[in-house]
């Protein structure tokens, strides 16, 4: 995956990091409904062993000899006998420009479901687990009541931001009844919440308040702050596993072929040398040399940093040091399913993107056109590997992340952050994350899902977006008013007896239908767009 803030491609721009035109085909069925950080790092680590690929070319023979060798990478700021725990960390689930703050928002972290709501009173975002505790009724079903609890659509219980409970509105106001609201039982489990950077963090667990105040979420760097850097953000629920989604988005080198023309190009695909600096516990970092210059790193457990930069020469402006930073947030909501929050930024071009400048002009939910065909570019490819990895698993009954270099081939160093990656989740993240709740769990999404449910931006993405969601509606009422005008001219077109009013009536019939059509066809961006790459030239 690669949002690298998409600007116009110029013969100055290096291989593979700015789009051209788009081509893909695209239909527009009835949507369907889907069945279905920590900053800090400790010091002193022991080596880590990470499978890569050999530094210089090798012939058959000694590829073979050499196939899964490992390299030795020292980090000095962990130690080997560091814990990580996947519980213990901030998880960013939702961008708050996104969150509706009149209405409950349910979400699913680490396989629980809990609920997002905002208190009135505090004007603070408050998670709960979703279930109110007198008969388990899901609490995201509810609403905010008139004094700004969370109430419960089943029997108006009502709970505020500490999860105390304020009424039950059954109870008798006398004896035991009315004793109940004061019991521990009555209350709802309230999680840890924090705001930064126009994120809202969650901290899973609900007895690890101190552990949480003591911990910092994840960081966006500071040209996110930068006025001379322009911004964009965006969150999509993927129907593939977090492990899936996060050696997607370690792999610079698939974008020119995955993207072709839309964040990259097939003919400017070239060699990838990048080296792995630090690993442990914590994550891991690299770059590699050259222009573009592209520094990676990965921040566990669900942070992933790339930051590009391009020295170009341009006329008129001279030698210019441009600056891409992509930094996404992928997190595991259920085995198969994962939100991905992706927060982008560059110093240039930044008249083609959405901004508080009178010049920007660009729309956000214009921007996320463009983004949504980046997701859309790795969907079914993701699905594919995602269903081989699961046999593979089935067939040998053993972790996809031990077996990876023998089920793989990855003798690039191009793949190096694929296989540091797959490398940190099997020695320290248990292969996989530390889900609540989940044992016999049944297929995942992906292998039952057809190509129309894993490409559907209404369910992943409109209806969680406030710009797109209401983009949406706008053209849908838009587009009413088109057809009906259009009615309107047809049906007077006959009536005035000069010519000339009839053809002026018939040409803004024909106008205001062509607007109908148009709008019409500009809402499969909202909704479902087909994605076929042997069609994309």
């Amino acid at each position: 995956m690669a949002f690298l803030l998409y600007g116009p491609a110029t013969r100055v721009a290096p291989t593979g990091f700015f789009p051209t035109t788009t081509s893909a085909s695209s239909s527009h069925p009835p949507k369907p409904i889907n069945p279905f950080f920590r900053t800090t790092r400790s010091l002193n680590f022991s080596p880590l062993k990470v499978a890569a690929p050999p530094t210089q070319p090798l012939t058959s023979d000694q590829s073979e000899k050499r196939e899964g060798e490992v390299v030795e990478v020292e980090d000095e700021r962990t130690s080997s006998s560091s814990k990580f725990s996947w519980r213990d960390h901030w998880y960013p689930v939702s961008l708050i420009e996104d969150l509706d703050p009149n209405r409950p928002t349910p979400f699913q972290l680490l396989g629980r479901d809990i609920v997002l709501w905002k208190d009135k009173s505090t004007a603070e975002w408050v998670a709960f687990d979703d279930k109110c505790p007198h008969r388990l009724a899901p609490l995201s079903e509810g609403r905010i009541d008139e004094n700004g609890y969370l109430q419960c659509s089943y029997h108006g219980w009502s709970f505020d931001k500490c999860g105390s409970c304020k009424q039950i509105p059954h109870a008798s106001s006398e004896g035991p009844e009315a004793r109940a609201i004061g019991s521990p039982r009555a209350c709802a489990t309230s999680f840890p919440t924090m705001v930064s950077q126009g994120l809202l963090f969650v901290w899973p667990d609900e007895n690890g308040r101190e552990r949480a105040s003591a911990t910092k979420p994840p960081m966006l760097p500071d040209d996110f702050d930068n006025p001379e850097f322009s911004t964009v953000t965006i969150q999509r629920d993927l129907f593939y596993g977090y492990d899936t989604l996060m050696e997607n988005v370690s792999d610079p080198s698939h974008i020119d072929f995955a993207h072709h023309k839309v964040t990259g190009r097939r003919d400017r695909a070239k060699p990838l040398t990048f080296k792995l600096e630090s690993s442990g516990p914590w994550g891991f970092a690299g770059a590699n040399d050259g222009n573009p210059r592209i520094s990676a790193e990965f921040v566990a457990p669900c942070y992933y940093m790339n930051k590009i930069e391009i020295d170009t020469k341009l006329p008129i402006f001279g030698e210019q040091k441009w600056k891409i930073w992509i930094c996404s947030f992928n997190v595991p909501m259920a085995p198969g399913k994962t939100r991905s929050i992706v927060c982008s930024a560059r110093n240039f071009f930044q008249f083609t993107m959405p901004g508080p400048a009178w010049w920007q002009v660009v729309p956000r939910w214009h921007e996320h056109w463009t983004s949504n065909k980046v997701y859309d570019g790795d969907m079914i490819v993701l699905q594919g590997q995602e269903k081989i990895f699961l046999s593979k698993t089935k067939e040998g009954s053993a972790d996809v992340n031990e077996m990876y270099t023998k089920i793989t081939f990855t003798p690039t160093q191009a793949d190096r952050f694929v296989l540091a990656f797959r490398n940190w989740l099997r020695r320290h993240g248990n292969s996989q994350p530390e889900w609540f709740g989940i044992s016999n769990q049944g297929p995942l999404p992906s292998t039952v899902l057809s190509k129309r449910q894993m490409l559907d931006r209404f369910e992943q993405h409109t209806l969680n977006c406030s710009s797109c969601k209401g983009a949406y509606a706008a053209f849908q009422t838009m587009e009413k008013l088109f057809i009906g005008a259009t009615v309107v001219f047809c049906a007077t077109t006959g009536i005035p007896s000069e010519m000339w009013i009839r053809a002026i009536l018939a040409g803004l019939a024909l106008l205001s239908s062509s607007l109908a059509y148009a709008l019409h066809e500009l809402q499969k961006n909202f909704v479902f767009v087909d994605y076929v790459h042997a069609e994309i030239d």
